[in-house]
């Protein structure tokens, strides 16, 4: 053999080697996980291995899922470089649903804090996420939002923030102390009227934080319920007053009347009397936005959890159109960095009232609000 032919099979050997180096099945590899928000599953996109790729979808929600309600998580973004400054967003800050983590593998803020953190998807609107859950181990979980999913891009340097759509700042903790601190604010259905304890929600809620051995302490000027729930004393006091509307509730925060303790968390359900007496359901969400501006006002760092309020048993179009503005309500004042989320109480279903005129919840109806309240609550919860 000569020398030329020689160096010619060498050269096709190399060649040959190099491409089987450089490709597996012939597939493009996928964006990394795109983790999993606590609504909707999240696709695993995108063309390359930074943030999710132009093309792929990341963080659209299903409908219906998360404390938010139905609603969208959003598109992925166009970044796909590896190791790209940015996932894309995760979940648009304007409507619901549970946004999913944009985090793609390699970043280092792909799947971080902006991407599906405190301005896009939300971060404080429900608990925090856990470490890598929904993504990657690799991932660090950061706090996800109230009723939030767990946190965790696979590979970036933070996981990021999941959550509804109404968020402040990812490092945001209003239990600044233990027991945290509830206001339990409303009308005869934060009282619990018609429950079998007197105490309504508040028990089951109580009992959900003791089962999960956190510190939890209700607060306000009215006293009603058990003696102990879980074989622990019950903090019997709340500020829900029966037949009160929402400017009569007002009297009860701050300008009209200071705060005796600052609450951390403040649980506000009010509506129900507006409607039920077929109040203008525009002028009753304009009186709700000012008595949301009173409360953070005057207690700029607690997370003020707004309610869509529950159904009324019997069919209303004031009711409707009246949860329809709670919506934008909260994101106007989230919009603000103010600490403001929404839990849908709405969802609950028909058997959960009582009916026949009788707008209050049964047993298992304040079972289910505890439950509701709970998911946006517990991640904030001490131990």
């Amino acid at each position: 053999m000569n020398r030329t032919s020689l160096f010619g099979q060498i050269v096709l050997l190399a060649v040959a080697l190099g491409a089987n180096a450089c490709s597996s099945d012939g597939t493009t590899p996928d964006g990394g996980s795109a983790g999993q928000g606590a609504g909707g599953r999240t696709a695993s996109g995108g063309s390359s291995s930074g943030g999710a790729g132009a093309g792929g979808t990341s963080g659209h929600s299903q409908a219906g899922g998360g404390a938010f309600g139905a609603g969208t998580g959003g598109a992925a973004g166009t970044a796909g470089s590896s190791g790209g400054p940015s996932g894309g967003t995760a979940g648009a800050a304007a409507t619901g649903g549970m946004a999913g983590l944009a985090g793609g593998s390699g970043g280092a803020t792909s799947g971080g804090a902006t991407s599906g953190g405190a301005t896009s998807g939300g971060a404080t609107s429900g608990g925090r996420g856990g470490i890598g859950s929904g993504g990657s181990a690799s991932g660090n979980g950061g706090r996800a939002g109230a009723g939030g999913g767990a946190g965790g891009g696979s590979g970036g340097q933070m996981g990021g923030a999941a959550g509804t759509s109404t968020g402040g700042s990812s490092g945001f903790d209003p239990c600044k102390a233990s027991p945290c601190v509830v206001l339990p604010l409303g009308d005869s259905i934060t009282h619990g009227y018609n429950s079998t304890d007197d105490g309504g929600y508040r028990t089951a809620l109580f009992k959900l934080a003791v089962t999960a051995n956190q510190k939890v302490t209700f607060i306000g000027s009215l006293s009603n319920g058990p003696t102990s729930v879980s074989g622990q004393n019950f903090p019997k006091m709340h500020e829900g007053h029966d037949g009160i509307t929402i400017t009569g509730i007002g009297d009860y925060v701050p300008p009209k009347k200071a705060f005796t303790t600052t609450p951390h968390i403040v649980l506000l359900h009010i509506g129900t009397n507006d409607m039920t007496s077929n109040a203008n359901p525009t002028t009753a969400a304009n009186q709700l936005d000012t008595l949301v501006t009173n409360i953070v006002q005057a207690a700029p760092d607690a997370l003020v959890v707004v309610a869509k309020i529950v159904p009324l048993g019997y069919s209303n179009t004031n009711y409707d159109q009246y949860i329809a503005k709670i919506p934008d309500i909260v994101k106007t004042h989230a919009n603000k960095n103010e600490h403001v989320v929404m839990v849908d109480m709405s969802t609950l279903p028909g058997s959960d009232i009582r009916g026949n005129g009788n707008v209050h919840p049964t047993d298992k109806g304040y079972s289910d609000m505890a439950d509701l309240w709970y998911g946006v609550v517990k991640g904030y919860l001490p131990n």
